[in-house]
């Protein structure tokens, strides 16, 4: 950075001494028609594009407007050399007249990021840099500076290297013609982008455009005052007029590039904002989450106690006390004894399939022995209905992810037996991009509401406890398919 600092202090001052060029040979050449516009508006244009490009090049070191301006302001000074008595100086100053030009249409074309986009921008950047490099190089050596029509104090063309005015003129025009067609694609192009703007969008391109256009309009002033040849006077005060506008540019970019970063910032600033509301949402639906999962986890602790108190524990105790009394009626009553036994067996079939029943809802064992696949065929085999599994994964699932998209198959398929009023249903697991994407589809009645019912809350709690998301589809008429998209690394 400190580098980059440098670098620049040291364009500063070869700018400086550069905006002296101008002034200087205005000074020494008493006999120079433009000399006080020159001494004037040289130094003053050529210090206004290389301060404020430095400036922009500072600011936005990746920016490209910022280096444009530099150039400019550099060229500009080449074309005070058109003031000099010295054939040798003159030619310079001869071929860099118009170069400014260029650049500076490159500058309008590429605002604000200072890169050409399309290929139509590319082409009139490309044509600006031809009018006013080997258009206006190919005319120099037949310009007959010393003719009072070109010039009433110049020098002779120390480049000219033949005297055919049909050459001269055809190339004049050309050249005339093809700054005219620029002009107005620029112009075109302009209105396009002005149109296509928001209003904060348009901010950054007000000043440019002002300054832009008033250049462009004064450019094309004197360009018919130059084919056509009337009043001198008139053109005087349109040069005059344009050398002001010329002048005023850099600072209407540099406005326009501060107001593309105060835009920018006030953007960010939104997004900031949006952001940081977004993530308290996220936050506080994370803790609801959490809240419920811990609710959920106590009332079902509370419901697994009742259920072992009031079904499995009770029948236990009734085969115990079975168990005693056969044992006691044994020696006396062998008959009686065997009837307590019988009955002491279904007793305990029954509390057996009890405990199953309870172990399947806390964790079934099918889905840790034999995988997801064996699971749910489980589940669908004792169905209600005729449930289709379809595509499952190959292989094992890590456990938790397994654990998640079963219960959500379990629950959608108990709300499809419950409420859907559906004669089939479909059931699809499939990994896709990182994700598990499980799908449970009817042909039911649809019109399911997640919010009213605790079971898909619950599920929507499960999977979001592993970054998941669970989504309802579910249109009156239509049927309903649950979805739960579960990461899977």
């Amino acid at each position: 950075m400190i580098g980059f600092r440098r670098a620049l202090w040291a364009l500063a001052a070869i700018g400086f001494l550069a905006g002296l060029v101008p002034a200087v040979f205005a000074l020494t050449n008493e006999q120079f028609e433009d000399r006080i516009l020159q001494l004037i508006f040289g130094p003053l244009t050529c210090w206004a594009f290389i301060g404020t490009g430095l400036f922009a090049w500072y600011r936005a070191p990746d920016n490209r407007s910022g280096p444009l301006m530099t150039t400019v302001g550099f060229v500009w000074s080449l074309k005070g050399f058109a003031a000099s008595e010295t054939e040798a100086f003159f030619a310079v100053g001869l071929l860099f007249n118009p170069v400014a030009f260029g650049f500076l249409f490159h500058m309008l074309i590429a605002f604000p990021s200072g890169r050409l986009q399309t290929g139509f921008e590319r082409l009139l950047v490309a044509g600006a840099y031809f009018g006013t490099t080997v258009v206006h190089w190919a005319l120099v050596p037949f310009l007959d500076t010393s003719d009072s029509d070109y010039c009433d104090t110049c020098p002779d063309n120390p480049l000219r290297a033949s005297d055919s005015e049909a050459i001269e003129n055809a190339l004049a025009i050309f050249q005339a013609l093809l700054a005219v067609g620029l002009l107005a694609a620029t112009a075109w192009l302009l209105w396009r982008r002005w149109r296509a703007a928001d209003a904060e969008q348009r901010r950054p391109l007000e000043p440019v455009l002002l300054t832009g256009g008033l250049v462009a309009v004064f450019l094309g002033l004197s360009l018919f005052w130059d084919l056509t040849g009337l009043n001198d006077d008139v053109e005087y005060g349109i040069d005059v007029a344009g050398l002001v506008a010329f002048t005023a540019i850099p600072f209407g970019f540099l406005a326009g590039l501060l107001r593309v970063r105060v835009s920018q910032a006030a953007v960010l600033e939104a997004e900031n904002v949006r952001l940081n509301a977004e993530l308290q949402r996220k936050v506080e639906e994370l803790t609801a989450s959490r809240q419920r999962l811990v609710d959920a986890e106590f009332r079902g602790r509370r419901q697994l106690e009742r259920d072992l108190h009031d079904g499995a524990q009770q029948r236990l105790v009734s085969l115990a006390l079975g168990l005693k009394l056969a044992r006691a009626k044994l020696p006396d009553d062998p008959a009686a004894a065997r009837e307590l036994l019988e009955s002491a067996g279904a007793e305990l079939d029954t509390a057996l399939a009890e405990l199953r029943e309870l172990a399947r809802g806390i964790h079934p064992a099918l889905l840790s022995d034999r995988g997801l696949e064996a699971a749910l065929s489980s589940l669908a085999s004792r169905a209600p209905i005729p449930v289709e599994v379809g595509e499952l994964p190959e292989g094992r699932l890590p456990d938790a992810v397994e654990s998640a998209a079963y219960f959500v198959v379990a629950e959608a398929l108990t709300n499809v037996a419950k409420y859907a009023q559906a004669t089939r249903a479909t059931v699809a697991v499939t990994r896709v991009n990182g994700r598990v994407l499980v799908e449970v589809s009817d042909d039911g009645v649809g019109g399911a509401d997640p919010a009213k019912g605790s079971g898909l809350r619950g599920l929507a709690d499960r999977v979001s406890a592993l970054d998941g998301l669970l989504g309802v589809q579910s249109e009156p008429g239509a049927g309903t398919t649950v979805t739960a998209r579960i990461p899977c690394a």
